[in-house]
Formats: C-alpha cells, structure tokens, sequence
C-alpha cells in the first residue's frame, strides 16, 4: 500500500463520508430510475458539488448538469426542445422534493441543457464559453461529476471533451497537455473573480471564501498536481485519475510522485479538511463567530501551504511546474 492512498483510507471520518455520498449517489440514481418520462432517456445528468467530490454531508444540496446530442452535425437544431426541457426541470424538482432536498440554488436560473458539441466548440472562445456558461460545465464535467443517468452518453460526452484537449498529442510520448493545464487554472481564476465580484453583495461571504480556499482549491490543484505529477500524454491517462474523487486523485499522484518529505503534513491536509468539512455539516459556519472564522483562516492557510511545497518537490518535472508559475 503505498503511503498516502494508506493515510487517506485509515482517515475514518473521511472514508465513512465517502461511503455516505456513494450511498446517496445510488439514491438518486434509484429514484430517477422511477421516474417515467421519455425525456429524462434524452439527456445525461451528473452531480457536482459535494456529491461529486463524494464528501456530501447533513446539509449538502443537490447540484446537477444536465448534457445532450445534437440530433444532427449538419444542422443547428438542438435535440431537446423547450417543452421537453420544461418537463425535465419539472422531473428534477420532483426529484428534489422526493428526497427532501433544498431548492437548486438562483430559484432554478442555472438548470440549461447544454450540447455536447458546444462544450466542445466552445474551447478556446472564452467570451462563449463564459457567457453561456459552457466553460464551467466543461470543467466540472472533467474534474468533480459523477454520473446520474444515461451512463453511455455521459461516458461519450466525457471521452469527447477529453480527446479535444489531446487532439494535438496523438503518438507522442513526450507531448505536454497545456491546453487543460491552462483551462484548469483558468477555471480556478475564474472562481477568484466570481468571488471578488459577489462578496461585496453576499452576508455570508466568508462561507464563500471558504469553500474557495478548502473544496474548490482541492478540486483544482488535485488536477494540477496530477497532470504535473503523472506526465499525462493521452485521454486514457488522464481518464484514469479523472473518475477517482479529488481526494483519492490527490492521494495517488503524491503516491506516484513519491516524496515521503510531504506525508505528515498530508495528513494534517486530511484532518482539516474533515474539520471543515464537518463544520459546514453542522452549521458552525454560519454563526459568523470571529473564533471559528479565524480557526478556519488559520487552516486554510496551511491547506493552501501544502500545494505549494508540493508543486516545490523536486521529483516533479520543472517544465510543468515553470508553467504552472509562469
């Protein structure tokens, strides 16, 4: 057993989270396979957020994309028409309310069916890519989702996202995938700014800075330190690390990196990570004490500590780094 995937499942608490979110995953999964409507068949869904990140816990939400075909290349039509979008946001609400879960988030503004063609073609055209909203679904399509139904075409939109950043990699060995390197800390930039923008127009800011500096910087820098880490060169490399949850990705590549300097404070990682994890459970977040906001401060900043000496480590490949910096 390597060393770090052996601290990650010794961490109780953890893993007893990850079996929890494995069994509502087949939850949800179960229930939407009650559900009858022909037009649920017509698209795939997956979850991000928590539940993507398998690390859900008493207060967790439901957060969902929901992708489709294009019925024809030559054509411009969308496969879904507004009618049977209205029907499928109707099933999700249904789907909400069976499992007692909270609203979606913006009263529903952010449930669109996107092509999967359109995640693809919009790649590289930033003022589409923001304003539709495509980027986002692309990237947490890739880095924290896990399927809700229509497993064939989840798999096909997965593999057809990939295959576009690989396009320019086929049979070389030596090939570096920047063009997801780039859109992954573009994503993560992205997040920044959404921040700065909202915090002045959200009571609850801090809770946003939190999640930005544990769960988002884990979803992303996980990613970064396995594309540095791991020298992928191929869709099926990445493919391999990219179904494991952040956690357990992040576990395997310091496990492939290999520096037994980075064990303790990895396991300081998992314990605060858990202590923040649990604290948003249990609403402790929400009280707004200065001494609870200062404890999280505190380590968060060492959370934020531990990638950077990792992207330090000298079994990593210095061009990847240099990009990553530079």
């Amino acid at each position: 057993m390597n060393a770090f995937s052996k601290r990650l499942l010794g961490h109780q608490e953890l893993q007893d989270r990850i079996r929890h979110s494995n069994d509502f995953l087949r939850k949800v999964r179960e229930t939407l396979s009650t559900f009858h409507s022909g037009n649920l068949s017509e698209v795939c869904m997956f979850a991000v957020g928590s539940l993507g990140r398998c690390e859900t816990g008493r207060k967790s939400d439901l957060d969902v994309f929901l992708l489709a075909h294009r019925e024809s290349k030559l054509s411009d039509e969308h496969s879904i028409t507004r009618l049977q979008e209205v029907q499928i946001f109707s099933d999700l609400i249904r789907l909400n309310e069976k499992l007692s879960l909270p609203s979606f988030s913006g009263d529903g503004r952010f449930l669109k069916i996107h092509e999967i063609d359109d995640l693809i073609k919009a790649a590289g055209d930033s003022s589409r890519d923001d304003n539709e909203n495509l980027f986002t679904a692309r990237l947490l399509l890739l880095l924290e989702s896990k399927p809700l139904s229509n497993d064939g075409l989840y798999e096909t939109a997965f593999k057809r996202v990939l295959d576009n950043y690989f396009r320019d990699g086929k049979g070389r060995r030596d090939f570096q995938p920047l063009f997801l390197l780039n859109d992954v800390l573009r994503y993560w930039r992205t997040l920044c700014l959404n921040y700065e923008r909202d915090r002045t127009l959200q009571k609850s800011w801090w809770k946003k800075n939190l999640n930005l500096k544990f769960s988002r910087k884990l979803t992303v820098f996980s990613t970064v330190l396995a594309i540095v880490g791991e020298q992928v060169a191929t869709t099926g490399e990445f493919m391999t690390f990219a179904r494991s949850v952040p956690l357990e990705r992040l576990a395997a590549t310091l496990d492939r990196i290999g520096d037994e300097a980075l064990v303790k404070s990895f396991e300081k990682l998992l314990d605060d990570y858990e202590s923040f994890l649990a604290a948003k459970s249990y609403a402790e977040l929400e009280a707004k004490k200065p001494e609870v906001i200062e404890e999280f401060r505190r380590k968060a900043e060492t959370f934020g500590d531990f990638f950077i000496f990792a992207l330090q480590s000298s079994k990593l490949k210095r061009s990847l780094v240099r990009y990553v910096l530079i």
